[in-house]
């Protein structure tokens, strides 16, 4: 808005100067030359004329004196000569007197011819000068002006002089327009569903409007998800009472059936879990307090073996951090469970790199294909590979620990491990 004002104002200032221009004025011709250009002693251009063949005489008002005086100076009879002014130019009224009428003396006579002399060398308004050729058509000398192209020329140098005068004051809006264009663009591009901070609404109206759209709009979309997430985590939550029925009809069932059905159960359980583990984590804000993680690590990879995994740990002394162990201790579980169910081993490594806290959970499985690595951090997504009895899922142990990093304000990487494999790696920043 503000820029198209700043160019509604340069168009406005440019008019203003174009009406306070005053018309340019038409330039003026001599005689002498326009006859020089006729008789091929000097190109018409040089002299600022114009020179062309026409199969009519030009019209206009002519003036018998002047028109005498160019047939006498061209040698040519005086019907063959035309001397005109177009339009409402037209040269002042002349009247050349000798003195003695017709016994003029040579003294007379040579005067006369000085003052003709004198009138062909005098401007005059443009006029067309023709000469009848043999052939029929005339030569005809007009001035080379365009009184339409130089009023066009000056209306353009009118333009550009406004534009120069109010170049600083467009640079001036436009800078202050596309600055805060440019760090709302930038928040934007970093718009998080679970973030609170608030979009930068300064600068023109226009902008701040579109800022707290902008909020706005991601304000419903969030309690949107979070009704969904509720609606979800309500269904697995309420599934628990029939599956707990089920397991103790399952104790009543014959030894093979029933040890077949406390294995489903115990698989609905494991889904039921994560979904629980995923609302809570979509739901729950984080509780981010400062600790040694160490010891919670430690617990992890105990815990894991005691499931039967084969964990190999690299683990610090001690690793003071801020972090919501709850969140952290779900994401590292789903993880290591993740890379128990494809490569059996697990290894482990915890250390800080550049203000970062890095874990890496390694496993010599068959890895994740470079395009499935993004999808498969959102919620519900499985490999190809994952959808057997053996290694099915409900897809959501990576969206579990890629939403735990975000909550700390990182992220979860799947990376090629060389040689094979896989690398699930959490980076956490340190919390201000």
């Amino acid at each position: 808005m503000l820029a198209v004002s700043s160019l509604l104002l340069a168009t406005a200032v440019s008019m203003a100067v174009v009406g306070w221009l005053p018309r340019p004025a038409a330039p003026q011709m001599r005689l002498d030359q326009a006859m020089q250009v006729l008789r091929g002693e000097c190109p018409a251009d040089s002299m600022g004329l114009r020179l062309d063949v026409r199969a009519q005489p030009p019209e206009g008002t002519s003036h018998a004196r002047l028109q005498q005086l160019v047939a006498d100076a061209l040698h040519h009879p005086a019907q063959r000569v035309r001397l005109v002014w177009a339009g409402n130019s037209k040269p002042p009224d002349i009247h050349v007197i000798a003195s003695g009428g017709e016994q003029a003396s040579a003294s007379d006579t040579a005067a006369l011819k000085a003052a003709q002399r004198v009138l062909a060398s005098l401007p005059w308004p443009p006029f067309e000068l023709a000469v009848q050729q043999a052939d029929g058509r005339w030569r005809v000398v007009s001035s080379a002006y365009s009184d339409l192209a130089a009023w066009r020329r000056q209306v353009l140098l009118a333009l550009l002089g406004g534009m120069v005068l109010l170049a600083p004051l467009a640079a001036w809006a436009a800078v202050r327009l596309g600055r805060p264009l440019r760090r709302l663009a930038d928040a934007s591009a970093h718009l998080d569903l679970h973030a609170q901070t608030p979009l930068p609404d300064d600068g023109p109206r226009e902008v701040q409007m579109l800022a707290v759209a902008l909020d706005a709009g991601r304000t419903r979309l969030r309690e949107q998800a979070q009704q969904m997430t509720r609606m979800l985590a309500a269904v697995a939550h309420d599934l628990r009472t029939p599956l707990t029925g089920l397991r103790l009809r399952a104790d009543f069932a014959p030894p093979a059936q029933a040890a077949r059905m406390v294995a489903d159960i115990e698989r609905m359980n494991a889904m039921i879990e994560q979904v629980l583990d995923y609302a809570r984590g979509e739901l729950q804000p984080p509780q981010l307090r400062p600790m040694d993680l160490a010891p919670m690590l430690e617990d992890c990879v105990q815990a894991a073996r005691l499931r039967g995994t084969e964990v190999d740990a690299e683990l610090p002394v001690a690793l003071h951090w801020q972090a919501d162990a709850l969140l952290l201790r779900r994401a590292l579980e789903n993880l290591i469970d993740n890379a128990r169910r494809y490569a059996g081993a697990v290894e482990l490594r915890a250390a800080e790199r550049n203000g970062l806290l890095q874990l890496d959970i390694l496993d010599r499985g068959p890895g994740i294909p470079a395009e499935d690595r993004e999808r498969l951090l959102q919620p519900f997504q499985r490999s190809e590979s994952s959808r057997s009895r053996a290694t099915g899922g409900t897809g959501l142990g990576l969206a579990v620990a890629a939403n735990a990093a975000r909550s700390h304000g990182g992220q979860l990487q799947l990376l090629e491990r060389e040689g094979g494999g896989l690398i699930a790696r959490l980076q956490l920043p340190q919390a201000r």
